[in-house]
């Protein structure tokens, strides 16, 4: 049970006569010994003649025996720690120097192993996942040695050897970024005094990620041009000898006026785009009908080409004697052609 105030004051003065009975204080001080017993006594309001309860409180022990009493106590108590937790940790530490054999023998299988055995008994080791991960690595097995080295550095964040194999298992399954970052993080403990095997880590997958990058951005610029070179070439190629932008009809044709029938001229996307610029520049047809070609298909189809001249024998709007090519007003309206080129142009939309 902890003492009061009262108690403890009552201790003092208990000491301070004691001290001025035997001879503790020389003969000059004694009256201010007296004085000052007086003054704590006021002070705290305790009777200072009473001694015998406090001698039972502290089994009649004086202030010099409880203070000395005190610091041997504080001096003697041992760190508790359980006898089954120090043979655990005895076991695990005769496993992890059997591993670390293993590893100098390059039986890395046998390391793996021990390493794990000395886990399984505490699981939160960071040496021990950290040099699991260094056996994982030896096997090949990186994906398990990033298991381990991120355990062991989430157990404990300041264990450098951990960022170091993290590094590595990282930067051999590609992760370059990852592995740098594993890496600073291992300098930034070490601080000026970095070893290295850190320091030629982080350089090694540095100047790996910057290759990347560089990498990287040359395929985008060379995809980016190949196709504008495609682009280009695809304008030059819907172009031809004919006015307009409009592609060479001729070899769309056969050269002889032959497209398969409609439905083939219906199914070849020049020949679309043709019609388009057509619908949007009726004037180009002018043009175009000079083609013989273009002639021919149309007197195939039926749209004028060959036709009789006028009986009055005046000249067709478009000023061509009519004897010598289709009429543009008729190909124009011609129901066939309108259909033609309203399949082109969409569907259903009107021109």
């Amino acid at each position: 049970m902890s003492a009061t105030n009262k108690e403890v004051v009552q201790a003092i003065i208990n000491f301070l006569k004691r001290s001025s009975k035997d001879g503790s204080v020389s003969e000059d001080y004694v009256e201010s010994v007296d004085m000052a017993i007086d003054c704590i006594a006021d002070a705290f309001e305790v009777d200072k003649e009473v001694e015998s309860a406090v001698k039972a409180k502290f089994g009649n022990k004086t202030l010099n025996e409880l203070l000395g009493a005190s610091s041997a106590s504080s001096q003697q108590v041992p760190i508790h720690i359980p006898k089954e937790d120090e043979e655990i940790k005895q076991k695990a530490e005769a496993f992890k120097l059997e591993g670390n054999k293993a590893m100098s023998a390059r039986d890395f299988e046998t390391a793996v192993a021990k390493y794990t055995s000395a886990i399984e008994l505490i699981p939160t080791n960071s040496v021990y996942l950290s040099n699991r991960a260094a056996a994982y690595s030896s096997l090949g097995k990186h994906e398990s040695a990033i298991a381990d080295a991120q355990k062991s550095v989430d157990s404990d964040p300041s264990y450098v050897k951990a960022y170091s194999r993290l590094g590595l298992a990282k930067y051999v399954t590609g992760d370059i970024k990852g592995s740098v970052e594993a890496y600073k993080k291992g300098l930034d403990l070490e601080g000026e005094n970095a070893s290295e095997t850190m320091k030629k880590g982080y350089n090694t997958a540095k100047q790996k990620l910057s290759e990347q990058i560089a990498n990287q951005l040359q395929s985008t610029n060379a995809k980016g041009g190949e196709a504008e070179e495609s682009t280009a070439k695809a304008a030059n190629e819907s172009t031809g000898p004919g006015s307009g932008g409009l592609p060479d009809l001729s070899s769309l044709l056969g050269g002889a006026g032959g497209a398969g029938g409609l439905a083939g001229l219906m199914n070849n996307p020049q020949l679309m785009q043709a019609a388009q610029s057509l619908m949007q520049n009726p004037s180009a047809l002018q043009g175009l009908m000079s083609d013989p070609s273009i002639r021919q298909m149309a007197e195939k189809f039926g749209l004028g080409g060959g036709s009789a001249p006028k009986a009055d024998g005046e000249a067709s709007a478009d000023g061509e004697d009519s004897g010598s090519g289709p009429n543009l007003n008729d190909l124009m309206n011609n129901p066939m052609l309108q259909n033609l080129a309203s399949q082109f142009m969409g569907g259903d939309k009107k021109p």
